[in-house]
């Protein structure tokens, strides 16, 4: 496949960063963390495990438990999960979850549950949903552009406010890494929704794939005249889908293995992405954050240029040794991750996340009620 091509498809396939494995894997790996610690208890306190088996049949499952909907996005039923809090009050928001890229499932493979505990444990509801095509939903998520997505998150939000009878007040936004060419667009929308947090998002889609081209051959170990060599392969690879190639274009283009169609068409009527203008017509309270450690987000550079910014809605924070999706970059130094990776994630749980993540989300949603 010709390089820039190579690029442009992987800075936005989020399917890299959590293999697809269902739940019931996923709950495997904790058992055997359980088994794993009760092995290694003196024999004498053994009888724990028999009380921590209780915990997760009458405590962790009833917490997990989502009620299962469906709601319509234009032709298409999309297959959503509500989750209530569980501080035994009514919720004070509901957060829906935007996905980055990818066939992405409502929980993202178990990554958003981690996330989530603590958030329903501080009195928030949460709102998820398989992409289209993927689980239970129809129609093609290949298919969408940037303002399908937008639309098909202000479904979502008239669904749960409908349901639930959560107002806009109390309707926030939850996004990740492509979520950024949706969620700033609706952040414009008071009447819709009351506040949006957003983690890793680019503002440029371009000028994101430079820099993730240029991090990934650099960490390759690829020199100077090398690195130079493959951003004017990524170069010539977004002039020529300027063009707008057709597909057939496209594979004598690349004389070699080549993407598939849809997702050909995907970053086609995409990489243009720019949420600059968006940004600047905010019009509620939003939080956006970045892993200090990013490989994939020039987070550093996209931080700084806030900071320039003058817009009162507006909290930015570059969360220390965290990476693109807020894991302890120390843990979690690659630009994707793998399947024994997605193992350690599960084992380690919310302790996989960077240190300050969580707390600054939580302190902001508490300053922002």
């Amino acid at each position: 496949m010709n390089t820039g091509f190579k690029a442009i498809l992987s800075i936005h396939d989020d399917t890299k960063l959590i293999p697809c494995h269902g739940p019931i894997f996923t709950l495997f790996i904790r058992r055997l963390k359980l088994h794993y610690f009760s092995q290694h208890m003196p024999n004498s306190i053994n009888l724990i495990r028999g009380l921590l088996t209780l915990l997760i049949i009458f405590f962790i499952f009833p917490y997990s438990h989502a009620e299962e909907v469906v709601f319509k996005h234009k032709h298409h039923n999309l297959s959503g999960h509500y989750l209530e809090a569980t501080n035994g009050k009514p919720a004070k928001a509901v957060l829906l979850f935007v996905h980055g890229d990818g066939a992405m499932p409502y929980d993202a493979q178990g990554y958003y549950n981690i996330i989530w505990q603590p958030l329903r444990e501080k009195g928030y509801a949460i709102f998820s949903w398989d992409k289209p095509n993927v689980g239970n939903s129809s129609g093609n998520w290949l298919m969408q552009s940037m303002l399908d997505r937008q639309s098909e998150v202000l479904s979502a939000v008239d669904f749960v406010q409908n349901k639930y009878h959560f107002t806009a007040k109390n309707t926030g936004l939850f996004g990740f890494s492509q979520a950024g060419w949706v969620i700033p667009a609706l952040a414009s929308q008071p009447s819709k929704i009351g506040f949006t947090i957003g983690v890793g998002f680019a503002t440029n889609w371009i000028e994101q794939g430079r820099y993730h081209t240029k991090t990934k051959h650099k960490i390759a170990s690829k020199n100077k005249q090398q690195v130079t060599l493959e951003l004017d392969a990524y170069s010539k690879g977004i002039s020529f889908l300027k063009k707008t190639p057709t597909y057939d274009e496209y594979l004598a283009f690349t004389k070699d293995t080549a993407m598939e169609k849809d997702r050909f068409d995907f970053i086609l009527n995409n990489f243009t992405a720019d949420a600059a203008d968006d940004y600047s017509k905010i019009k509620v309270p939003s939080l956006f954050l970045w892993g200090a450690n990013d490989l994939n987000v020039n987070a550093q550079q996209e931080f700084a240029w806030w900071q320039t910014q003058n817009n009162p809605f507006i909290t930015t924070r570059l969360i220390p040794n965290a990476s693109h999706a807020m894991l302890n970059s120390a843990s979690f130094d690659s630009q994707s991750i793998g399947f024994l990776q997605w193992i350690k994630l599960m084992w380690l749980e919310q302790d996989a996340l960077a240190k300050d993540f969580l707390p600054t989300v939580v302190m902001w949603l508490e300053q922002t009620e």
